[in-house]
């Protein structure tokens, strides 16, 4: 074979070869006021240092008295290797909005840049023991206390939560309640049952499968329901009428 062929070869078997699998991808429905509003998708992967990266992209249809409104957004969670242990935490808007928000943890502080309406702020906090960032909007990071709560001790447990909105630290409680089993139609599920308490605001509660992956979150306050969407297939019919 001529050299220049072979070289067009080899680019062509780089540019044809496959993406590696993730390590991970669901997607689920999100129901307001007991009507789909929307969608989230989650995939897993690693980077070339060994660390998860778990991404996400939302898109959300939001109604106030006057008219419906697109939100869409993507968010990105690196942690150290299989831990639970975060390095940063990106979120970008990408239905009208330039605003953004980055946090980053390093040298035992996180930091947190956020911008709103073309106005930046920033925040510096002490990094606390076991701590966890759960925005609290990007629904499948809720499964990440099924992954540290201590199920020897049980009971009430409470957690270091740092909160990006406010670029602060804001305990979170949660209880496992039992094990049971979801009903959804044809689907019958084992799942983990927990309650969550954020601290003089709202109380939601959340199940995982046997992985320790969410399969449900409730939070009443909110008239919220979000679900794993193979599990309301419908669904999927409704967001392409949208």
């Amino acid at each position: 074979m001529r050299p220049f062929l072979f070289f067009l070869t080899v680019l062509a078997g780089l540019h044809f070869q496959d993406a590696p699998a993730p390590l991970y991808e669901q997607t689920y429905s999100i129901y307001i006021h007991g009507a789909l509003a929307g969608t989230e998708s989650v995939s897993e992967r690693r980077d070339k240092n060994g660390n998860r990266v778990c991404s996400s992209q939302h898109e959300m249809l939001v109604t106030d008295s006057l008219e419906t409104k697109r939100m869409a957004f993507e968010t990105t969670m690196i942690f150290v290797k299989d831990t639970t242990v975060p390095l940063s935490y990106s979120l970008k808007y990408l239905s009208g909005s330039k605003d953004f928000c980055n946090v980053t943890v390093t040298n035992g502080k996180i930091s947190r840049m956020l911008s709103r309406g073309g106005n930046p702020s920033e925040a510096t906090a002490a990094l606390q023991p076991a701590a966890i960032i759960l925005d609290v909007n990007v629904y499948y990071q809720y499964d990440i206390f099924s992954r540290v709560y201590d199920f020897k001790k049980r009971g009430r447990q409470t957690f270091n939560n740092f909160l990006p909105v406010i670029g602060s630290f804001v305990p979170v409680a949660v209880t496992w309640l039992e094990d049971s089993k979801l009903d959804y139609g044809k689907s019958t599920i084992a799942v983990r049952n927990f309650k969550i308490d954020f601290f003089e605001s709202k109380t939601g509660y959340f199940s995982t499968d046997t992985s320790g992956r969410l399969v449900r979150l409730i939070i009443h306050d909110q008239d919220l329901e979000v679900v794993r969407k193979d599990l309301v297939p419908q669904a999927q019919e409704i967001i392409k009428k949208h």
